[in-house]
């Protein structure tokens, strides 16, 4: 009975063990490699959780500096001129460095050029005013150039450069011819040269007769037109003449204005044949015409009557003036008010020479408006 009551007494004091927990000592032994796994497990799963808030390496920081460094180094100053450029070509449109370029194969060098919108301005100097024509009709002729505007200067003159002992400053509508000559002879050649492009009222005569100048005569030939019929006949007028050498040629062709343009693209004016009566269907044509010249009304206009070369000289000459009169009554019947100048130029601007085919003849006959 003792030693069972001690046994007893000895269990009663063994600590009561709380629920959920785990002596591992108690454990069996195949229970306890199962037990480490689970602990091993729930050890790793917290430090995935906790370990991204801490990164005690800043490793994500560093990518951040790395991510900065690498777009602002794309947006340095390596790119500006480039992105620059872009960004003037996409909002303009216009190819400026191309244009430098295209001029510099025709051999324009050293000029400037810069776009407002669709507007491109041209500054430098070139040598005369054929070359100013020539740069402004490249540019405006660019893909996304509506206009030009011209600040070019013209270069000075050389000291030694041959001015001539003449000069003939061609206009539209008037040729004017200054200078010495050697003798009466040349004076009267330069004239018929002249006199084979303009009407002999255009023609102002100054020349004057200098038997001590010397031979050849040397001739300036200067101006500006916008008949490019005119502008090839005067530019070579005196190439073969006998006595006289062209020293300067500085002659352009400009553009015509929007008005010019508009009128000269009508349809043709139709005359009875060898008559100055305007047929009928072409008043339709006048009242158009009509309708531009009354919405400017301050604009002096040159029309201007050309025939074919069939016929004597005398008979086209006097058909091309009085056809040239017929339109100018006819307009003014229609209330135009602009200073209206009918002038007769016969055959002396043929279009198609030699006119030998019943499509050129056509082509010659016709009625012109230069603005003046």
């Amino acid at each position: 009975m003792a030693d069972v009551i001690t046994r007893d007494n000895e269990r009663r004091r063994e600590p009561e063990r709380p629920k959920g927990a785990v002596a591992l000592a108690d454990e069996s032994p195949d229970e306890l490699p199962a037990l480490v796994a689970i602990a091993v497990g729930v050890a790793v799963l917290a430090i995935a959780i906790v370990w991204p808030t801490i990164d005690p390496l800043n490793q994500g920081d560093q990518a951040d500096v790395v991510a900065t460094e690498v777009t602002e180094e794309a947006d340095g100053e390596g790119d500006t001129e480039a992105s620059s450029e872009e960004s003037e070509e996409a909002s303009t449109g216009i190819d400026l460095p191309a244009i430098v370029v295209g001029l510099a194969g025709l051999g324009f060098v050293d000029l400037g050029l810069s776009a407002d919108g669709a507007v491109v301005t041209a500054t430098g100097e070139v040598a005369d005013e054929a070359t100013r024509g020539q740069v402004l009709d490249f540019i405006a002729g660019q893909p996304g150039v509506e206009s030009v505007t011209d600040q070019l200067t013209i270069a000075a003159a050389e000291a030694d450069t041959v001015q001539g002992d003449a000069t003939v400053e061609a206009a539209q509508a008037s040729v004017i011819l200054t200078g010495t000559v050697p003798d009466q002879a040349t004076v009267d050649a330069i004239v018929e040269r002249v006199v084979a492009v303009y009407s002999e009222e255009q023609v102002d005569n100054r020349l004057e007769v200098d038997d001590t100048r010397t031979v050849p005569t040397q001739i300036t030939v200067a101006g500006a037109m916008t008949d490019p019929v005119l502008f090839d006949q005067i530019s070579t007028a005196f190439d073969d003449l006998d006595g006289v050498e062209v020293a300067t040629r500085s002659i352009a062709l400009e553009e015509p204005s929007e008005l010019e343009s508009s009128l000269n693209t009508l349809e043709p004016i139709q005359f009875a044949s060898g008559s100055a009566i305007i047929q009928p269907e072409s008043a339709e044509i006048l009242d158009e015409a009509a309708a531009f010249l009354n919405d400017t009304p301050g604009v002096a206009v040159e029309i201007g009557g050309h025939t074919d070369s069939r016929g004597s000289v005398e008979s086209n000459q006097a058909l091309s003036q009085a056809r040239a009169d017929a339109v100018k009554a006819a307009l003014e019947e229609r209330g135009v008010t602009n200073d209206l100048r009918s002038v007769g130029f016969g055959e002396r601007r043929l279009r198609v020479d030699p006119d030998d085919t019943p499509e050129a003849q056509q082509e010659n006959r016709r009625i012109e408006f230069r603005l003046l």
